[in-house]
């Protein structure tokens, strides 16, 4: 790497460390980090730009250093490396970083946008369908569990297709979603640090109450207690209608557990981690039920017949 390091960049450096996540040496008094790629290379430019646009509102997310041929990714022994200069170690992610990027609002036209929920989804319980159809009974807990959380992912699916059918006197509205783009990330995870959350490699554009759900969804089935940061964050976050539903619908959407049952079909994860999800189901689908009791003061909800039980 040291070779690399001073051919494509123009860096000297005597000492350079190791983890799981990257490479990284101190170089100017700034700590620097050679990362692999992982993503679809044709997003590279789109990431650059983004993470551009990020550093000009004021976010410090990871710098980006461009190699000496003025390309993002550098190929070094077959694998693409991207060069950034950190400006976030590992800290805990807390909720106030966390709404830094709620006001980010993005509305560019680019690759990384993952505003179709409806599509997005809908495709991805296709094929978990069809690949569990093909996995006979070797996951035993898997193939117990999967109906519950497709029912949770489609119900989820019903109210995204809904945002701009019908206002909230019931009426046509307009096609132009009423919810703002932001800067936002692919994955929010409890263990998650500030590395990863100015990681410009973890950046899309996608609704703003995308990364507040999966931030309550992950911290709750790692269990924290997120009642007060949750009631904050609906009483004072100034969502829109659509933004409202589209929130309900990312936290009935199961990303935790779908990631969960990649990650035990391909090997990386034991079955028994379900467990820590089964065991904290009860109080979740209680959290959703006093969130759609509350959306029903002042928003007309569908009825969702398994929502009305006590």
């Amino acid at each position: 790497m040291k070779n690399a390091l001073n051919y494509f960049y123009n860096i000297i450096v005597d000492d350079i460390h190791q983890n799981s996540k990257m490479y990284y040496f101190d170089y100017y008094n700034l700590r620097y980090a050679l990362v692999a790629y992982r993503g679809d290379v044709q997003a590279l430019n789109d990431i650059y730009n983004l993470h551009l646009e990020a550093l000009k509102r004021g976010i410090n997310v990871h710098q980006i250093v461009l190699n000496k041929d003025g390309q993002v990714a550098t190929l070094i022994n077959g694998i693409p490396y991207i060069l950034m200069a950190l400006y976030h170690g590992d800290e805990e992610i807390t909720f106030n970083e966390l709404a830094l990027f709620f006001g980010t609002t993005y509305d560019g036209n680019i690759s990384i946008d993952r505003t179709d929920w409806g599509m997005l989804w809908a495709n991805k319980v296709d094929y978990l369908e069809y690949e569990i159809s093909q996995l006979g009974q070797k996951y035993h807990d898997v193939r117990d569990t999967f109906s519950y959380f497709v029912g949770m992912a489609e119900t989820g699916i019903q109210l995204v297709n809904l945002v701009n059918v019908v206002d909230d006197k019931g009426r046509s509205s307009s096609s132009k979603t009423m919810a703002m783009k932001t800067i936002s990330h692919d994955r929010i995870r409890t263990d998650d640090t500030l590395f990863d959350l100015y990681n410009p490699l973890n950046l899309v554009i996608d609704y703003r109450v995308r990364d507040m759900a999966e931030y309550f969804k992950h911290r709750h089935y790692d269990g924290f207690e997120i009642n007060d940061e949750l009631n904050y964050f609906l009483m004072y976050s100034g969502m829109s209608r659509d933004e409202y539903l589209l929130f309900f619908a990312r936290m009935l959407y199961p990303t935790y557990y779908f990631d969960l049952y990649e990650d035990i079909i391909s090997g990386e994860k034991s079955e028994d981690e379900l467990k820590k999800i089964i065991n904290r189901v009860n109080d979740y689908e209680q959290l959703i039920k006093n969130i759609y009791r509350y959306y029903k003061n002042f928003l007309n909800m569908i009825p969702i017949e398994w929502l009305e039980s006590s």
